[in-house]
């Protein structure tokens, strides 16, 4: 007795499997008794898998009529088939939608694991979320996105619907816990974004969660570029310590900014013109080209301002370093104690890569391979 519910409940777990196997028992068994009654008495027959062809035309409702029974048991045989057919292939047909539609409604709600791979995260909700998915659609435009916080449903599916077509995915829950991240398919993810969380309400709890997560994506996957959004400089400690790539502060050149307003008439406007998202004018990132390599940084001013687009800053990423970096290569006992001490603390000298930026540099400053240049075009 507890074999027989096992079963029907693993049936009633595996409904399609139960459906396919019906229908292979029911094509079996139908093809059987159709072989056994027709053979010999009727000319159209020729094989069993004939028989098998016949029930799988019948048992679909096709009926293509190349072959009819001709005894009375082989037609009862046909009447049964067709009616076990028709409830279960639509059975069928109704189980694989419903799959369908379910798998849909739970990756609009945010309960599906993420697959996609090299995507981007953008952790927690405010007013610039929106802003900042529509600057990476625009710089990358199949660039896969990923965004986990506990938004109301309609204003996730407002979300979904206004970037219609793009890779844009969600995953609902707080993302400063590890099994959200992980259905948010961190460990394949290439970038993640930390922005305040409006639904705090609080500074400090928006700033707490922030310098959290910021640990909790580094412990997961330490190579990964994370970048954050805080509310108090003075938390910004913090995020030096979770070894973030880079962060941002709320209002951290506001005042500059008023200041420059009444004392420097055209400096703030000038800054907002290039930030606005109603101008033309946007400051952008160029790899600098082979041909270039070698080249003044002046010569390159002069190329690109016939081309409307000005130069304003090189920038440059720093390798990161190893432990092999800093020791010799000559199997000397004291450079193999030192690597295996590392290598048991589970500690490196590695770190992301840093940037080194130069704004406005000289004229005669030489470009290098592997540099951008910021630009305003």
């Amino acid at each position: 007795m507890e074999i027989l519910k096992n079963i029907l409940y693993f049936f009633r777990r595996n409904t399609l499997f139960a459906i396919f196997l019906l229908i292979f028992i029911i094509s079996l068994t139908g093809a059987y008794i159709f072989y056994l009654v027709e053979s010999g008495k009727n000319p159209e027959l020729h094989s069993f898998s004939q028989a098998v062809w016949w029930v799988l035309v019948t048992i679909t409702t096709v009926g293509y009529g190349d072959i009819v029974p001709n005894t009375e048991v082989g037609q009862f045989v046909g009447v049964f088939v067709i009616f076990t057919g028709i409830a279960l292939v639509s059975l069928l047909t109704a189980t694989i939608s419903s799959v369908f539609v379910t798998q849909k409604l739970r990756e609009e709600k945010g309960l599906e694991q993420i697959t996609v791979k090299n995507h981007i995260i953008i952790c927690g909700w405010n007013r610039t979320a929106e802003q900042i998915i529509s600057v990476i659609f625009k710089n990358r435009e199949n660039q896969p996105l990923v965004i986990v916080n506990q938004l109301a449903e309609e204003m996730v599916q407002n979300l979904i619907y206004k970037f219609k077509g793009k890779p844009l995915h969600y995953v609902r829950g707080d993302f400063a816990h590890e099994e959200i991240l992980n259905l948010a398919n961190i460990q394949h993810a290439k970038t993640v974004i930390i922005i305040p969380n409006s639904i705090t309400g609080s500074n400090q709890i928006s700033d707490e969660k922030t310098i959290l997560t910021a640990f909790t994506v580094k412990a997961i996957q330490p190579k990964i570029k994370v970048y954050t959004h805080i509310m108090d400089k003075e938390n910004a400690a913090y995020l030096k310590k979770a070894q973030v790539d880079d962060y941002i502060i709320s209002d951290d050149f506001s005042g500059m900014l008023m200041g420059e307003m009444v004392t420097e008439p055209g400096v703030s406007q000038s800054l907002s013109a290039i930030m606005g998202k109603e101008q033309n004018e946007h400051i952008t990132r160029l790899p600098v080209a082979e041909e270039h390599v070698g080249k003044t940084f002046g010569e390159i001013l002069h190329f690109y301002r016939h081309k409307n687009i000005m130069p304003i800053a090189i920038v440059k990423e720093n390798k990161p370093v190893s432990i092999m970096d800093v020791i010799s290569r000559d199997d000397s006992f004291l450079d193999a104690f030192i690597e295996k001490k590392f290598k048991e603390a589970g500690r490196t000298l590695r770190k992301g890569p840093q940037l080194d930026v130069q704004l406005n540099p000289p004229d005669e400053t030489i470009l290098e391979k592997d540099t951008f240049l910021v630009v305003i075009k």
